[in-house]
């Protein structure tokens, strides 16, 4: 571990978001399968990580593909799981997946607002018919809310690490700074980027792509959400209108 930074920030990023276990999210999104799309028979994760929430859904939901944009991340993945490395406004799959899913808000990744609509495109590709695409997302209000609170630091597994969170209200993006210090003196650090959007355009770029919003709710519930929530899950599906 001492010599991948990769797993370094990945086991500080997971001590830091202990707050909703992996087992918890898992359940959440079955029951979302299971209400929009119980019969689905192929899925697909997209920023899986190093797996540790497939950990838990490749054992409910069958053929289970992961995407990750970290080769280094995915090495950490069982080799029997199916694994894609690639960029997820560039999915490369001439086949159709039932349940397609992200998790952490990954989708704030996306820096700007055309790698957003691209990113729509790609899965309004590769969506079946009757398929579900469902994601969270951060909104304006939980960077507001929680910056500060972002700003700490501390030990884990004699690990020293610090977090420095920054939120531009004018640009809309939110950085995130981890500083990892090694039992040998070794400083790690990795930057986190994410554009802040706006609510609606999630409903607008959709559209534009082929998708519409079945749902949207309270990350983890299923009480509606709004422009006034912090993180939100979308429910998608094709519009044939």
């Amino acid at each position: 571990m001492k010599n991948d930074p990769y797993k370094v920030v990945s086991l500080i990023y997971d001590h830091l978001m202990r707050t909703i276990t992996y087992h918890d999210w898992a359940n959440y999104l079955s029951d979302l399968q299971s209400f929009y799309f119980s019969k689905a028979e192929t899925h697909l994760e997209i920023a899986a990580g190093s797996g540790k929430l497939a950990f838990y859904l490749t054992k409910i939901f069958p053929n289970v593909v992961l995407l990750d944009l970290s080769l280094s991340m995915l090495q950490q993945i069982d080799e029997n799981e199916k694994r894609v490395c690639a960029n997820m406004t560039k999915l490369p799959f001439k086949s159709k997946f039932d349940f397609i899913y992200s998790t952490f808000d990954s989708i704030n990744y996306l820096v700007n607002k055309e790698e957003l609509q691209k990113y729509f495109d790609e899965i309004a590709q590769i969506l079946s018919n009757d398929g579900v695409f469902t994601f969270d997302a951060s909104l304006e209000n939980n960077s507001l809310k929680n910056v500060k609170r972002l700003n700490r630091k501390g030990k884990f597994r004699k690990l020293l690490y610090k977090q420095i969170s920054k939120y531009d209200i004018d640009k809309k993006v939110h950085k995130n700074r981890f500083k990892v210090k090694l039992e040998n003196g070794e400083i790690i650090e990795e930057v986190h980027i994410q554009k802040i959007y706006d609510f609606e355009l999630y409903f607008e770029l959709a559209e534009n792509s082929g998708l519409y919003v079945v749902d949207c709710f309270e990350s983890f519930t299923f009480e509606d959400a709004s422009s006034e929530s912090e993180r939100i899950q979308f429910i998608m599906k094709k519009n044939y209108a």
